[in-house]
């Protein structure tokens, strides 16, 4: 792909040529490729990022469509990773896609996460969230975590420079012992799950950058519809928060 197509991101001194040749070279796998996995793709490719992995195993429904933009009505029946690979290889020519149409459990997650240089979770369960976060604890691979619950989301970073912070520090409980969607038990806001998804994007461009600003060890909490947001600190001790940087 010729630099031109990045010129936006040519032209700014935190990212420049030297950044793209970087972001080109990286390796990403997003797990879930719904509400928040079709933004978060979206824009890894947009920004360069030369290799991608999806790992999905649902196929594409009807009631996915409008908040899963990179599926279309005539995909219903089709694996998400095959209906989103055919999308975005008319975008981004250049750029690699690697297809994991399957669930991940313990036997097959670490050799999945092990070639890949940053892990995103973007699915919609706890347990997925679960197993994921201690494969990229066991590998040391920075992890960016976000969640949609109506319209109030939540991203953070884990294993980037921070060695406080991990996904069961932000439950009261295992979130291995819980099961169920939230998006199927209560609703997402369509525009909440772009936005979350874009802010996860962007923390994932930052840890591969290494740019300021990282939410790690940090969490942020943001209400799309008042636009109220507040950074948090946390800290091993699962449930103890400390409020930081509150932003009105």
């Amino acid at each position: 792909m010729s630099t031109g197509f990045f010129n936006d991101h040519l032209q700014l001194p935190f990212i420049g040529r030297s950044g793209i040749d970087r972001l080109k070279n990286q390796r990403v796998l997003v797990v879930g490729a719904g509400g928040l996995g079709c933004p978060v793709i979206s824009a890894l490719a947009s920004s360069g990022v030369g290799h991608i992995g999806i790992a999905d195993g649902d196929r594409v429904e009807t009631t996915n469509l409008a908040r899963q933009y990179l599926y279309t009505p005539n995909q219903v029946g089709e694996l998400k990773t095959t209906a989103a690979i055919a999308y975005l290889k008319t975008r981004y020519a250049d750029t690699t896609f690697d297809a994991y149409p399957f669930f991940l459990g313990s036997k097959n997650i670490d050799s999945l996460f092990a070639p890949y240089d940053l892990v995103i979770d973007a699915t919609d369960n706890f347990l997925s969230r679960s197993l994921i976060a201690q494969s990229c604890r066991r590998l040391q691979r920075p992890q960016v975590y976000g969640a949609i619950f109506r319209a109030e989301g939540q991203v953070t970073v884990f294993n980037c420079g921070e060695p406080r912070g991990a996904l069961a520090d932000l439950f009261a409980v295992d979130p291995g012992t819980i099961v169920g969607s939230a998006c199927a038990e209560s609703g997402t806001y369509v525009i909440g799950s772009a936005v979350i998804g874009l802010l996860m994007a962007n923390e994932a461009v930052k840890v591969l950058l290494g740019l300021p600003g990282i939410l790690a060890g940090k969490l942020l909490l943001f209400d799309v519809l008042t636009l109220q947001q507040r950074v948090i600190r946390f800290s091993k001790t699962a449930g103890r928060f400390n409020t930081f940087e509150p932003t009105a």
